[in-house]
């Protein structure tokens, strides 16, 4: 492309962004913290300060990189002894100092950055295999994805793992098109900061692994030699040294060290290991943990393969959906080099999350696979110049983009139109797919719009709605109230205690309220009941609220 074309390039490129930054920001200020962000951004500033990495007592069992993202914009906050506390962001909450509103944005800007980050990565990707058309239709799609949107201003290592599993493996595209000592030294960085973000970045190490293997297999591939034995050395040498880089990384991510340590309640508890391996022992202890989660409308435990590809058709736009399919109706008629080096890491993790994952608690497990299937379809459809694929696509980046924009800022109760919309979102998925704590401000606001009335709370959340200037009490029980009664929707469908969340809780404990039909549904996640002072009815044995 040359010309007055190629110079709208960059323009059109740095449009896509600002907008999506703009997003982003206003969504992390209108947006409470979800309820695993301040574990995130009191522990970022309690390493900052303290260099103390014990892995379970504060890292929580997780990888510490985004831990120190999170802490970073504290720093420059005035936060007094509080920084010395393991539990740091408890302790600020409580104070409200600093305010609420500018220690959850100031918290959520390295995500945001980062999150941009993985937008420009697919243009670049996507512009290197076909073109720069490709390129802005990688970044379109990450952009206006209501899923990366909902995540992506969230201190959280979802969205630090998607962008930088995204980094590894366009890394990995670049040394085996073009091998060197640096693009070589870059996947190993890169494999490196992938792995201190998040556990399941441990598949990168078998997709990098897997690939080497099928470019040893290719006589014209990067590793080149006369012989299969040959290649099958130099491909061990290749992640050798990747996998001595990622080590390096981890270590500065832990603080020069590796954070051993010995856990008395451990699988191995008098055998000193390092902290990483500690962490991914606790993974999988987890993962064969009977937790319940919420799925078509009943409580369930063990694993399901339906509920990612599920979560997938309903909670990705029907635009993306359609550009998914019709890329796929490309791919037939011609070798793709992109697909089979994507092919690795998409089975792989498809594989995790439909098999080995026991404990599906959401959709955002499956953010790594997002900006692949972006980056493939951008690569699969900008060739279309004619013909009833092109119009076909055109229409469907048209609906893509009003389903994103219609949604704002309450991307992460999104579920598209065919799905039923985030009304019935409750009936097939809860927790991080809907429900996480994040509309206690939205709450707030519709409340202040009704003149700020008292009103009975039943909330999935880590943040004190009075310091939003709510008015109300915590429901206590399942006896019937009258007036207004804001319920979660984890609560309203029974996975949830109002009470105790890590207790089990009383069936059909809010069934009093299927009789009536909630005023409002602030972002989605919460309904507004208005019980009148005649008191409810009989309850009814119901699951759906109406």
């Amino acid at each position: 492309m040359r010309g007055p074309r190629a110079r709208l390039v960059p323009l059109v490129l740095a449009a896509l962004l600002a907008l999506f930054a703009a997003r982003l920001v206003h969504t992390a200020y209108v947006k409470s913290f979800t309820f695993d962000e301040p574990a995130y951004v009191g522990t970022g500033l309690y390493l900052w300060r303290t260099g103390d990495y014990d892995f379970a007592r504060v890292l929580l069992f997780h990888p510490p990189l985004t831990f120190h993202l999170a802490g970073i914009p504290l720093l420059f906050f005035d936060t007094g002894d509080a920084a010395t506390q393991p539990r740091v962001a408890r302790v600020l909450l409580d104070r409200g100092e600093p305010a609420p509103d500018a220690l959850r944005v100031a918290a959520r800007l390295p995500f945001i950055l980062l999150a941009c980050w993985g937008a420009a990565l697919c243009f670049l990707w996507a512009r290197e295999v076909a073109g720069p058309q490709a390129g802005l239709l990688a970044a379109f799609f990450f952009s206006f994805s209501p899923t990366l949107l909902g995540n992506g201003p969230l201190a959280h290592s979802d969205i630090t793992g998607c962008v930088l599993t995204l980094q590894a493996l366009y890394a990995l595209w670049r040394w085996e098109r073009r091998p060197g000592p640096g693009r070589l030294a870059a996947c190993g960085a890169a494999l490196g900061l992938a792995l201190a973000a998040k556990q399941s970045a441990l598949l990168l190490v078998a997709s990098f692994g897997l690939e080497l293997l099928r470019l040893a297999w290719l006589r014209d591939g990067p590793l080149r030699g006369a012989s299969l034995p040959a290649r099958l050395v130099r491909a061990a040498g290749c992640l050798g040294a990747w996998l001595v880089l990622a080590a390096g990384v981890l270590w500065l991510s832990y603080g020069g060290s590796f954070a051993w340590s010995t856990d008395p309640n451990g699988r191995f508890p008098d055998v000193p290991l390092p902290g990483y391996l500690r962490a991914l022992l606790f993974v999988d202890f987890a993962n064969q943990q009977p937790r319940p989660y919420w799925f078509l409308g009943e409580l369930r435990t063990g694993g399901s393969a339906a509920f990612m590809p599920l979560a997938f058709v309903t909670k990705e736009p029907v635009g993306f959906l359609a550009l998914f399919a019709l890329a796929l109706t490309t791919l037939r008629a011609r070798r793709d080099r992109l697909a089979a080096f994507l092919a690795i890491p998409v089975t792989l993790y498809a594989l995790t999350l439909t098999v080995w994952l026991e404990v599906p608690l959401g959709y955002r497990y499956a953010l790594p696979l997002l900006p692949l299937l972006q980056v493939f379809s951008a690569t699969q459809l900008a060739p279309l110049v004619a013909g009833w694929r092109r119009t076909a696509a055109l229409a469907a980046c048209a609906l893509l983009a009003l389903e994103s924009l219609a949604s704002h800022p309450h991307y992460l109760a999104f579920f598209n139109f065919a799905a039923g919309g985030p009304a019935r979102g409750p009936e097939l998925f809860l927790e991080s797919n809907l429900d996480w704590g994040q509309d206690v401000t939205t709450l707030a606001r519709e409340l202040s719009r009704r003149g700020n009335p008292h009103v009975h709370l039943a909330l999935f959340a880590v943040e004190d709605p009075a310091r939003y200037g709510v008015r109300g009490e915590r429901l206590r029980g399942c006896e019937p109230v009258t007036g207004l009664v804001a319920i979660s929707a984890s609560m309203r469908m029974g996975l949830y205690s109002a009470q105790n969340l890590f207790a089990k809780p009383k069936p059909d404990c809010y069934a009093w309220l299927d009789a009536y039909t909630p005023v409002a549904r602030p972002g989605g996640s919460i309904f507004l009941y208005d019980v009148p002072a005649a008191g409810p009815p009989p309850p009814q044995r119901s699951s759906s609220p109406r």
